[in-house]
């Protein structure tokens, strides 16, 4: 991979941003919450996508030390941010979660932003500590208990999902940056557990995962969105019916245009382009781990790690879920389904691990030019 990293990882988001616009285009016309406006969803993808292109480009300039020096207040000020959803008058509530902030037309959701906040905060304890990560106390136990606020207040939105992740994205960076690792399966472990026992005192949450144990028994019931998920795919087949043709996104499967776009995706375009989706989103994992792998500091290589770990963990979740094989999360494609705020995260990831990239590359043709000049 070499220096096209950062080429494969550019091909890779312009790959899958552009196939999502087309889908959003395919299925807005047939959405409930399109406002009468058939490209509706895709003229807002289109805006924030130009947010998330400046947020990108604003980052792969920024050296990494600086994001990370300022990791805690990053930190506190995305806690913040999820603090006000719950505030009568800020927040916005929808189906029953606050999770969001408007902002006139539009609104901003906190949870995602505090994703990326997670990673950068870890990164800044890892710096700060790297010679005490092997203490089961402050490798790990006490940044959790520091990420516990914002956590709970992910769990009073309700927010299972995102705070689910926030856990996950933790782990993944503390255990890059030398957390013990048996502590951290049993820490792991005690957060899956204590997630279960927190859904099953929800009954729209119980309902969900039992309707995952039993997807055919309860099909038309709590089971009812991830049969409909599966029929698509089946209908799809090899081939596809057909870009614009699927019969599932005309109100028979929700969410086809946020958290269950890719089996609308392969209904219409077969299985050559669902298949094309998992690959390019390994391509992309790969290409993220290889710049991380070559960072030029160990901070640096924590933060990368981190960045696509926020990526592909995502596109993990999703397509578990959409095929059957997870609990419904609520978590969307990364840069094909429906959402600013999580379009402007992802490509907020893309922008460190291009800065990441950008500094890499130069120490190494730094070095060239002063073998080449000793030569001389």
């Amino acid at each position: 991979m070499g220096r096209n990293a950062a080429y494969t990882l550019i091909a890779c988001v312009v790959g899958l941003v552009g196939l999502g616009l087309i889908m959003l285009a395919s299925v807005g016309a047939f959405s409930p919450e399109n406002r009468g406006q058939p490209l509706f969803f895709l003229q807002r993808q289109g805006l924030w996508l130009v947010v998330g292109i400046g947020v990108c480009a604003a980052l792969s300039r920024l050296d990494p030390k600086v994001l990370v020096s300022r990791g805690l207040w990053i930190m506190v000020g995305a806690t913040l941010l999820v603090l006000l959803c719950l505030i009568p008058g800020i927040g916005k509530t929808i189906k029953g979660s606050a999770r969001w902030i408007p902002l006139g037309p539009f609104a901003i959701q906190p949870g995602e932003f505090l994703k990326l906040a997670t990673v950068i905060f870890c990164t800044f304890w890892v710096a700060r500590n790297k010679d005490r990560m092997s203490s089961p106390w402050r490798g790990l136990l006490l940044p959790m208990l520091i990420l516990l606020p914002p956590v709970l207040l992910l769990l009073k939105q309700p927010d299972l999902g995102s705070a689910m992740f926030v856990i996950m994205a933790a782990a993944v960076v503390l255990f890059a940056g030398g957390a013990p690792v048996l502590p951290l399966g049993i820490v792991g472990l005690c957060a899956a557990v204590g997630l279960i026992a927190l859904a099953m005192t929800m009954p729209e949450r119980m309902g969900r995962l039992v309707g995952f144990m039993d997807v055919e028994a309860h099909r038309q019931g709590d089971g009812y969105q991830v049969w409909q998920a599966l029929i698509a795919l089946g209908s799809g087949g090899t081939q596809g019916v057909g870009l614009g043709q699927s019969v599932q996104k005309m109100f028979y499967l929700p969410e086809a245009h946020t958290d269950f776009i890719f089996p609308i995706l392969g209904e219409e375009l077969g299985l050559p382009a669902t298949l094309g989706v998992v690959a390019t989103f390994l391509l992309f994992s790969l290409a993220g781990g290889y710049i991380a792998a070559h960072a030029r500091d160990a901070s640096s290589m924590v933060l990368g790690i981190g960045a696509t770990a926020i990526v592909g963990l995502q596109a993990f979740a999703n397509l578990g879920v959409t095929t059957g094989l997870l609990p419904p999360k609520g978590i969307g494609l990364p840069f094909i389904s429906y959402g600013g705020s999580n379009l402007v995260l992802c490509l907020a990831a893309v922008g460190i691990l291009l800065s990441i990239h950008r500094q890499a590359q130069y120490r190494e043709e730094a070095r060239s030019r002063r073998l080449v000049g000793g030569r001389r």
